[in-house]
């Protein structure tokens, strides 16, 4: 984790060098702010935000951004400052996490007066969430009969069914445990779904274990049987709405 960690502070280092003043603020979020990424699985999430985006900042930074790539690292979020405390709304999901733990590495720290908007929260679920389980299926239909892939397909899949989750809690009014295996717990239980075999996954993630299941194993009925239910559970959300 450490390493990790101290990758993204010589990002942050190498971005101030470049960018001076027009640097505003670098955060880390995600699995690393958490303390639960796994080296070599996880990704390093930073928001970077600048002054403005313009072409000219992009081509200044176009060096760090590669050899960041190289790294085998996401490209962060890069917006401007302006930008992002409009774009907010939009990006409910992300700024929920980002304010249950983040890491300032750089500047101010953008989410100091953040809320976020139930109906927005849901709106951006609903959008989501039935493209998920479509890439799923996809993945799904050129793996169900290579047992290697298609554990590989699961654990890449398992991130985002662990971001869902906490979303179906703060939807639901519910507090969100700092640990994904007790989110995932809270939220089975919410959804009413079997969150057993998503636990094993988790656990087989951590360990940088891959699975290879059949296309009837309950690892794979699990993820899937997860996604329809926060469709279903959304929808149902939304037709409150209405």
């Amino acid at each position: 984790m450490a390493d990790m960690r101290g990758e993204a502070r010589e990002f942050s280092r190498r971005l101030r060098e470049a960018l001076g003043q027009r640097l505003r603020s670098v955060l880390l979020h995600g699995s690393v702010a958490r303390g639960e990424a796994v080296e070599g699985v996880s990704d390093v999430n930073l928001l970077v935000l600048v002054d403005a985006a313009d072409p000219s900042l992009l081509r200044t930074l176009a060096p760090q951004a590669r050899d960041w790539l190289d790294r085998e690292r996401a490209l962060p979020l890069l917006f401007g400052w302006d930008e992002w405390q409009a774009s907010m709304d939009a990006f409910a999901i992300e700024t929920s996490d980002m304010m249950e733990a983040r890491e300032i590495l750089h500047g101010e720290d953008p989410l100091v007066d953040a809320a976020v908007d139930a109906g927005e929260l849901r709106l951006q679920a609903e959008r989501e969430l039935r493209g998920k389980l479509v890439h799923l299926r996809e993945g799904m239909l050129v793996s169900a009969d290579r047992p290697e892939d298609l554990g590989r397909l699961l654990l890449t899949a398992l991130p985002s069914v662990a971001t869902y989750f906490r979303v179906a809690l703060r939807l639901a009014g519910r507090p969100v445990p700092g640990t994904t295996p007790a989110v995932t717990r809270q939220a089975a239980e919410l959804l009413q779904v079997d969150g057993s075999g998503l636990e094993r996954l988790w656990e087989m993630r951590s360990r940088r274990q891959v699975p290879e299941p059949e296309a009837e194993d309950p690892l794979v009925v699990a993820v899937h049987a997860a996604l329809e239910r926060m469709v279903q559970y959304v929808d149902t959300l939304s037709g409150e709405d209405r």
